[in-house]
């Protein structure tokens, strides 16, 4: 697998990536910042200085033997020690190049991972990004670098520019992508894997990764996951197996068993990751992804969830 693939882009790709790139950096505020740094917390407190005692500073923080010597109340400051690493996982397979409503996957999660990326740059951490279908694509260790989150849109986009172009209908293998994680990341990592997660067997490999590592779920849906249209008969292509069949949307028992198996599925991936202390979150084509982030952020702040989001 190469390191870099440096991906000839279509034009309309790159003024694409160049649009992304702009309303990254207006989605990625100082909120937004400062909520994931309090979630996710650096390693520990490094002493960095005393000052003069205020009102309203925790007294458990006085330097008494500081104190005593200067005659009046000083205090101890500490100053986190950061620099996490994060690792962006990016599912680029055939289904992602689905979508109903405003965006596609591809967009939504390509917004996604750039802002994730920016953020924790901002917070001084080193960012790595991996993209995967059934095998993977690219691999760029943790490092801080200014073009990170262009990379990040630039290798989105480009491989789902190939897979229209080369009419490519790659599956997903998350279990591959979780097993190749465990192994290069030698120090416990944030992993953020943003998919539309319909591989299903990779309970074994995600335990493996989150025993190790900080793992959060980012799942891409769409409202016609669940909700069949009633729209009478049409043919539905799966993008990762090229299948393609006849279904007739006007029958409500189709409907509704549609909706049941998608539930189902839903269910099961929810207490999946439950039961790996995956944090998860779900976000909609057809709805804004920031407030899932901050709510998810604000709510790891506080506690440690299993899951966040709708």
């Amino acid at each position: 697998m190469d390191r870099y693939r440096d991906t000839k882009l279509s034009p309309e790709v790159l003024a694409e990536i160049r649009k992304l790139h702009f309303h990254t950096r207006q989605l990625a505020s100082e909120g937004i910042a400062g909520q994931y740094r309090s979630a996710f917390r650096g390693r520990g407190m490094e002493f960095e200085e005393v000052r003069e005692y205020t009102p309203g500073d925790d007294v458990r923080s006085i330097d008494w033997k500081v104190s005593a010597r200067m005659n009046m109340p000083y205090i101890k400051m500490f100053r986190e020690e950061r620099e996490l690493t994060v690792m962006i996982a990016v599912d680029v397979s055939g289904s992602t190049l689905t979508g109903t409503r405003k965006y596609l996957r591809d967009e939504l999660i390509a917004r996604v991972g750039a802002v994730l990326t920016l953020i924790a740059l901002m917070n001084n951490d080193k960012v790595g990004l991996v993209t995967f279908d059934t095998q993977l694509r690219t691999y760029h260790p943790p490092r801080k670098a200014r073009g990170a989150v262009w990379r990040i849109l630039h290798e989105v986009m480009g491989s789902l520019e190939e897979n229209r172009t080369q009419s490519i209908s790659a599956g997903t293998n998350l279990a591959d992508m979780c097993d190749f994680l465990s192994k290069v990341l030698r120090r416990r990592s944030i992993v953020f894997l943003l998919s539309d997660f319909l591989d299903s067997g990779i309970s074994r490999t995600l335990g493996t990764l989150s025993k190790r590592h900080d793992v959060t779920a980012i799942v891409a849906a769409d409202p016609a996951d669940i909700e069949l249209p009633n729209a009478g008969l049409i043919n539905i292509t799966s993008p990762e197996s090229g299948v393609t069949r006849l279904i007739d949307t006007s029958d409500p028992h189709i409907r509704k068993d549609y909706r049941e198996k998608a539930l189902y599925a839903k269910k099961a991936l929810k207490t999946l990751m439950a039961r790996h202390r995956v944090g998860l979150i779900e976000l909609q084509t057809d709805e804004p992804f920031m407030p899932a982030l901050a709510k998810y952020f604000g709510q790891r702040t506080t506690q440690r969830p299993a899951a966040a989001g709708r």
